[in-house]
């Protein structure tokens, strides 16, 4: 008997619609009466929120890896029903909470509500729960229409198909058949899972446009820049950037493209910006899980060396909590 808990948050999967448009309503106790599972499976559930994913933040996914590290040696497993709007920022978020973890912790949700004629809902969360019982199964993860995602390369890409996500660089991990198998998951699990608990509220990402100026709230102390191409910073914000660095604010420049990531030394204009200004490239992390590597390397370093150093390492012997 395998042992998964689900986790409830809100989002679409648990909405009813009202005289103000849908917002959260169901309990997860009430999603997992709508599905059918395993016998050799056993579920628990536990209610952490009931928000639209527009307001979650990452105080709630601190709060939900927190409770999962509470929780992680009783079950086998671990189910997140989620809103799709933040659900790549929050699987990004718990996948440098929760780092390199041997056990499942799975994303899901839904474009239709529970409740709605031809709802995705119940399939979606027959395949999460079924992926998070499986022996094989490790790592944070989204699974939505049957296929299965690394939680720091989904993408939300779509807001109206039933396949609203994607994977950008990585590729899928799999996929669960109709009947729950687990179909071409080769990947397997090594080193040892690491928690964190601290995320930091003064990264933000901006996306440049041509002729914008660098624009930056006070509080910031990391900047991920979407560039465009490969990436690079044009020649008139070298003055804007150089200012930034002045007041110890970090540039990370990632690109607005979906696929292929960030090279500076393929063109002048971003060898020139690399030998001039500190920058760290994103490559080929997603912004979403820039975002979440930054707010964490951020938390957990005081000073440029160590920031880029965190933001690069899977996991670090730095500042451990």
């Amino acid at each position: 008997m395998r042992k998964v808990l689900v986790i409830g948050t809100g989002g679409t999967i648990s909405c009813v619609r009202g005289e103000n448009g849908l917002a959260p309503q169901l309990s997860v106790s009430e999603l997992m009466k709508e599905i059918s599972l395993p016998a050799k499976i056993e579920v628990c559930t536990e209610q952490l929120f009931c928000l639209d994913s527009t307001n979650m933040t990452p105080r709630h996914w601190e709060q939900l890896a927190r409770y999962i590290r509470e929780r992680y040696d009783e079950f086998d497993g671990f189910v997140i029903t989620h809103g799709t709007d933040t659900m790549a920022y929050a699987a990004a978020a718990v996948s440098v909470l929760i780092q390199n973890s041997k056990k499942p912790v799975v994303f899901t949700g839904s474009v239709k509500p529970m409740k709605a004629k031809d709802s995705d809902a119940p399939v979606n969360m027959r395949d999460a729960v079924c992926f998070a019982a499986k022996k094989r199964a490790f790592g944070v993860c989204v699974v939505f229409c049957g296929m299965i995602f690394h939680g720091s390369d989904a993408h939300k890409w779509d807001t109206e198909s039933l396949k609203a996500f994607n994977s950008m660089n990585r590729g899928t991990s799999g996929r669960i058949d109709a009947k729950g198998k687990l179909i071409n998951f080769c990947e397997k699990h090594s080193g040892e899972t690491r928690f964190y608990e601290r995320l930091s509220d003064e990264v933000f990402l901006s996306k440049l446009i041509p002729g914008q100026r660098l624009c930056v709230p006070e509080n910031a102390r990391a900047i991920i820049l979407e560039s465009y191409g490969a990436g690079g910073v044009p020649d008139y914000l070298f003055d804007d950037a150089a200012a930034l660095a002045d007041r110890g604010v970090y540039l990370i420049i990632a690109t607005q493209c979906e696929y292929g990531g960030t090279k500076l030394s393929e063109y002048e204009v971003g060898r020139s910006a690399a030998k001039r200004l500190p920058l760290i490239e994103a490559g080929r992390l997603t912004a979403e899980y820039a975002v979440a590597r930054a707010q964490w390397a951020l938390a957990y370093s005081d000073s440029y060396e160590g920031f880029k150093e965190l933001f690069y390492t899977t996991y670090s012997e730095v500042n451990k909590p």
